[in-house]
């Protein structure tokens, strides 16, 4: 069964909490996102795992470097799951995955930015999730995660981010995950917005 993340990407705290308790009920991960992280620290992912202690708990670090140890940073402070980025070194990709398995956390490669001829690679290290994620500023671009989905000839777990909404996620076919952000949070039902898509998917 396909699973509903939430992507929580506000700078305060505050804010995510008073969305994810509104939308929790129809979500089965709730993430820290990386704009979260960034503002308010690995605190916002401990706050997260104390309101949702049933959920799966993201922690967007979109790690880059020393895979390892910002890994073992996330699974403390109470993370399920850790992002890191395909467009890493490969050494910090493996040194994520060794770390989450030595941590009992699920860990995510990010394909924002990564070229197709480092996919197969990547599916090579065997992560636990491999995601299609296609950023803002590349969606006001066109950039399109569906028909990057479509390329995408893999093994391990697939998960779909960027511009996800109710429409789009019908078409979302073999994911294991789909990622909603803002079709959720800045709806001014995110209850409703969340039992809409989670009906769908």
């Amino acid at each position: 069964m396909t699973k509903l993340q939430l992507a929580l990407d506000f700078s305060k705290l505050k804010d995510s909490l008073k969305v994810a308790r509104k939308a929790s009920k129809y979500v089965d991960w709730v993430e820290a996102g990386t704009p979260l992280i960034k503002s308010e620290g690995l605190k916002s992912v401990k706050a997260l795992k104390k309101a949702f202690p049933k959920k799966k708990i993201v922690a967007d670090m979109k790690t880059m470097d020393v895979g390892a140890f910002e890994v073992s940073m996330a699974a403390d402070a109470g993370a399920d799951v850790v992002t890191v980025l395909g467009a890493a070194d490969e050494a910090t990709i493996q040194g994520a995955i060794k770390e989450g398995k030595k941590k009992k956390v699920k860990v995510v490669v990010d394909l924002i930015n990564t070229p197709q001829s480092k996919w197969k690679k990547i599916d090579s290290m065997k992560p636990d999730y491999i995601a299609v994620h296609v950023g803002i500023d590349q969606q006001k671009r066109g950039i399109d995660p569906l028909k990057i989905l479509k390329k995408l000839k893999v093994k391990s777990r697939i998960i779909i981010a960027g511009g996800m909404n109710k429409e789009r996620a019908k078409k979302a076919r073999g994911v294991e995950v789909i990622i909603v952000g803002g079709a959720i949070t800045k709806s001014k039902d995110p209850k409703k917005a969340a039992k809409e898509i989670k009906e769908v998917i």
